[in-house]
């Protein structure tokens, strides 16, 4: 009998962790660790700004022509980078090129050799820069050279070009500030048209306003978190009105200073941009010719009665209930554009986001809502079958209300410190005196969905349901629902002496007393790691997917997003639109499982947290020559790549009856393994799957490709001959 054993090496290496589906997957080839900025005295140009925390790499943009990798931080420095001998270990230039607001976003036209940068200082209006790019002349790299700056709106976003480098649009996110009172710009988009690097001729400037009412935006389902009535509400009638000072924003107000631009994208045809607007959980088609917002779209409540989710804090997902009457409202952070023939679809990453004012916060604990027989908001009354005060353990709300589990008829599970809005889409102010509440709505979509752009709207087409959830946990229990931001950086160090406002949290959050832990990763208190924080944000926003990004890769389309708070990233293969399929799922830092970022900073074991740029290169415009990824972690200012391996399929085949002796014949067939095993890497981690893999198939002749609805893809077959293998190395 001959035995031949047939896999490729992206499935063998899917044998080491649960694999979801027979495709080519992203392997980890290096991370690099970048400075913030430039301390102290640098009349070398030698970057020495190296910390956590500091917001180092908040975007970032890659020129393919002159092969240099930009990044901007919240600090005001740029950061240029040199990929000119490939991505793994690449150098940090000594270009220095600064600014006194905060970058936001950085883009490139290679092609045209043009740069450019966005910063903002809220509430005022925010500028674009543009550049020349930086160029190679032998074995230097010249600095970017400044041609113009440009006023745009309030708090520039994000910057996006056509393909032909003519038009530059940008998101004008419009950011409210509060110090001693609202002040709540209008969010607009600007439309910037080129030549752009002709210092005779400057650029022309549109800006695209927002026409709609409070009204139109509510009837079309847009999600106000402060609509006019409800500032009227919150700073007259509600319990934290004497702590409120909302005068100026009410005087002032238009409907376009609740909308806030958050992202971009262009339609396939380059007739419109795309805008999406994180706070409303919706998207606006702007006609480029006429410059005008054609029309506003919402991508709807998602609903929890028919999918699972984590709001139960069980130290894991043991238990994920459906939960009628639940709704969640996207908030999306990042979209992208999947260009289908003449058909555009936008993928969103639901992060979830809310918008606080002072004392008001737009998401509250629930129990703070419903409070055993009465209502928290002054004046309120609410939908019977949300809320019944002369029965609250009969409506939706049972489970979050305050009293769920003291109350007679308490359901067998109660969450009573879920986020829940209280903005329109769950709160109706048509009496500013007197709110209804008419739905129950959580924040965040905890996923991705998937829309169909057409003449008159979005169409659903998928939805990643409970997906990140079930399958993150799956992979990852230590990091399921957990956090890592910048509020776990060390006390003393560089955010806490930046930043006075943040002292007094990251102060709690490295006590054990309050926030912390006895054991940060190192032996000393401090704060957690990220495997000691599972479950933090099951009652907020559980997976925060963040950015997004699509391209192809062997022979399919990809789509690979990433959790803001947990560093779980997820792989998509989305050649059919309609049916995605997870791919992949693999950790950006795997040893925040027991060591705070601090920590794992300090020793180089630290990978992506807050991953807020993910770059597909595709394999015509890839610095390593074959489609891969890169993800660049803004709090850790450091950057991975990954690869496709578009999986050579490697076959072995063991001699049929080996002669000799038996140990003759055990000496054969570690022969075959050996050829196995020498296609896996890391070799060692073959000893795990023996001790954790199912029981092994009954034997056949021919092992074919694995079944791709096998979650461990016949692994237990393999991992028989990974136990031979362990054995006959260990004689």
């Amino acid at each position: 009998m001959r035995l031949s054993l047939a896999y490729s090496s992206a499935a063998i290496a899917g044998l080491l962790r649960p694999a979801y589906a027979d495709k080519p997957q992203l392997v980890f080839k290096g991370r690099t660790y970048y400075a913030y900025g430039y301390e102290g005295n640098t009349t070398e140009g030698v970057p020495n700004g190296y910390a956590y925390g500091m917001g180092g790499l908040e975007k970032v943009a890659y020129d393919s022509k002159e092969k240099i990798l930009y990044g901007v931080s919240e600090q005001g420095f740029v950061t240029v980078i040199d990929y000119g001998n490939g991505p793994i270990d690449a150098p940090q230039l000594p270009i220095v090129m600064t600014d006194t607001d905060t970058y936001t976003d950085v883009s490139v036209c290679s092609e045209q050799g043009v740069l450019f940068t966005t910063t903002k200082n809220d509430p005022n209006p925010g500028t674009v820069a543009i550049y020349k790019t930086a160029k190679r002349v032998g074995d230097t790299v010249t600095e970017p050279e400044l041609i113009n700056t440009l006023q745009v709106g309030a708090g520039p976003d994000m910057v996006k070009a056509n393909k032909d480098c003519t038009i530059l649009a940008v998101a004008n996110e419009g950011e409210g500030k509060y110090e001693d009172s609202l002040v709540n710009p209008e969010g607009s988009v600007t439309l910037i048209s080129g030549p752009f690097l002709d210092e005779t001729t400057p650029p022309s400037v549109r800006t695209v306003t927002f026409p709609w009412t409070d009204e139109e935006l509510i009837a079309k389902g847009v999600h106000m978190p402060l609509s006019e009535n409800a500032l009227e509400y919150w700073d007259d009638h509600s319990e934290v009105a004497d702590d409120l000072d909302f005068a100026d924003a009410r005087a002032s107000y238009t409907a376009a200073s609740v909308l806030e631009p958050e992202w971009l994208q262009w339609s396939a045809d380059e007739k419109y941009v795309l805008v999406n607007l994180q706070e409303n959980a919706a998207l606006v088609k702007i006609n480029v010719a006429d410059g005008i917002a054609e029309d506003i779209y919402s991508y709807g409540l998602k609903s929890w009665e028919d999918t699972p989710i984590d709001i139960i804090e069980d130290d894991g997902c043991a238990t994920m209930p459906k939960v009628p009457g639940l709704h969640s409202v996207r908030t999306p952070d990042s979209i992208v554009a999947i260009i289908d023939g003449d058909d555009t679809y936008i993928a969103t990453a639901n992060e979830g986001d809310d918008v606080e004012y002072g004392d008001f916060e737009e998401k509250m604990k629930a129990k703070s809502i419903f409070s055993g027989t009465e209502l928290g908001m002054t004046g309120a009354t609410a939908d019977p079958a949300i809320f019944d005060p002369a029965a609250p353990m009969s409506g939706f709300s049972k489970y979050f209300n305050k009293e769920c589990g003291d109350m007679d008829g308490s359901p067998e599970w109660c969450a009573k410190s879920m986020r829940i809005t209280v903005g329109s889409s769950m709160v109706d102010y048509s009496d500013p005196t007197a709110p209804m509440i008419k739905n129950l709505v959580a924040i965040g979509g905890r996923g991705i969905t998937i829309y169909k752009l057409t003449d008159t709207g979005l169409d659903l087409v998928w939805d990643s349901a409970d997906e990140f959830e079930r399958e993150g946990c799956a992979a990852y229990p230590w990091a399921h629902n957990g956090i890592q931001d910048e509020e776990f950086a060390d006390v003393d160090g560089a955010l806490y002496m930046a930043n006075e406002g943040i002292r007094e949290t990251i102060d709690e959050m490295n006590d054990p007393e309050e926030d912390g832990c006895d054991d940060r990763g190192d032996g000393q208190p401090g704060a957690c790691a990220l495997g000691d924080t599972v479950d933090e944000r099951s009652l907020k926003d559980g997976y925060a997917a963040e950015a997004i990004a699509t391209g192809e890769a062997c022979g399919s389309k990809y789509l690979v997003t990433a959790s803001e708070k947990n560093s779980v990233a997820f792989l998509y293969d989305v050649s059919d639109i309609a049916s995605p399929e997870l791919v992949q799922v693999f950790h950006l830092s795997e040893a925040s499982e027991t060591k705070n970022p601090v920590v794992a900073y300090e020793d180089r074991t630290l990978g992506e947290i807050d991953p807020e740029s993910i770059i597909f290169f595709e394999e015509d415009e890839s610095p390593s020559g074959v489609p891969a990824i890169l993800f660049a972690g803004a709090f850790s200012t450091t950057i991975s790549y990954w690869e496709f391996d578009c999986g050579e399929v490697v076959t072995v085949t063991a001699p049929s009856e080996p002669e000799g002796s038996l140990l003759d014949k055990a000496g054969a067939l570690l022969d075959t393994v050996e050829a196995l095993v020498d296609s896996v890497e890391p070799v060692e981690e073959l000893v795990d799957l023996v001790d954790t893999a199912p029981e092994p198939s009954q034997p056949s002749e021919s092992l074919e490709e694995p079944d791709p609805s096998s979650a461990y893809m016949a692994s237990g077959s393999l991992a028989a001959v990974a136990a031979v293998y362990v054995a006959c190395t260990a004689m």
